[in-house]
């Protein structure tokens, strides 16, 4: 039986420039992942974002729940019909993993998950190839969920959050540090770990997590793994998370140099947007570089 959501965005960022623009000419980038869905209005003739939705919601655990809860976004937001430019799918969560881009045969990039994974027979296995890094993001999307957004989107158009992340990475001055680097994306009790060294990826994983003390040992875990310490690298945060959550309180207890990620630079950002704390969407304003 389908359940009743109350729908309505935790953030809606939009000013009057939203309605003097052509929107046939801009882009629309989604973003749906567990308990969220997000989107933002793209110009990419001015590199400037135009406006910005964000959907946060509890439903019962499985896919087909999160589902019902997308459909009736659809039935509120009616900027969700507009006829974009093109429209591009992100996904957040789900299995993930990273291979050479060398290495990589799109014949086998389901053998690839599935040496870490085991196989799910309601998903369906996409890459994401970045040339520039040299790498392929291989990641599991629930079928119908990526049938029903390609269907109501009419789009094919799609890749997953980690991909934007990689790439919006190498844009912040401490990328090649010599000491190392921790980025940190936090999401609903979640929370994606990349660490690099000397501009080079070391490693990143999607991790679960409760409360504070859970990110500080598995971050400190990944910098000990990757040959770093923790007392000399550097720790940028983004995502949704406030300097004074429990999160954050206990990386400033164990980890000297934590830093908010900033917003990625060389786009233009609606005054509105500018309100909203730098890194709270860094990974929603990231798709912008897969397009």
């Amino acid at each position: 039986m389908s359940v009743t959501y109350n729908i309505h965005p935790a953030f809606a960022v939009d000013d009057s420039s939203l309605l003097e623009t052509d929107l046939t000419t801009c882009q629309l980038l989604v973003l749906t992942g567990k308990g969220v869905f997000s989107y933002v209005v793209y110009n990419p003739v001015a590199k400037k974002f135009m406006a910005l939705k964000s959907y946060r919601f509890q439903t019962q655990k499985g896919a087909t729940a999160e589902l019902e809860m997308i459909e009736q976004v659809f039935d509120a937001d009616k900027l969700l019909f507009t006829h974009f430019k093109a429209v591009y799918l992100a996904f957040d969560g789900g299995d993930t993993t990273i291979v050479p881009e060398k290495h990589y045969h799109p014949s086998l990039k389901k053998d690839y998950l599935e040496l870490i994974y085991p196989e799910k027979t309601q998903e369906v296995i996409l890459a994401d190839i970045m040339h520039e890094q040299q790498m392929v993001n291989i990641y599991a999307v629930d079928k119908d969920l990526l049938g029903y957004l390609r269907k109501e989107f009419a789009t094919d158009n799609t890749l997953h959050v980690n991909t934007a992340l990689l790439k919006s990475y190498s844009f912040d001055n401490d990328y090649r540090d010599i000491n190392g680097v921790a980025f940190i994306d936090i999401q609903q009790h979640k929370f994606t770990l990349t660490v690099y060294k000397l501009g080079q990826l070391l490693s990143q994983q999607e991790i679960a997590c409760q409360n504070g003390l859970d990110v500080v040992y598995h971050l400190i875990n990944a910098l000990r793994q990757t040959g770093l310490n923790e007392q000399f690298a550097k720790v940028k945060v983004g995502g949704a998370v406030t300097a004074d959550s429990q999160i954050y309180e206990e990386l400033h207890r164990f980890i000297p140099k934590v830093e908010w990620m900033q917003r990625l630079p060389g786009f233009g950002y609606i005054n509105k947007m500018q309100e909203i704390p730098a890194y709270y969407f860094n990974n929603l304003y990231a798709l912008a570089l897969c397009v």
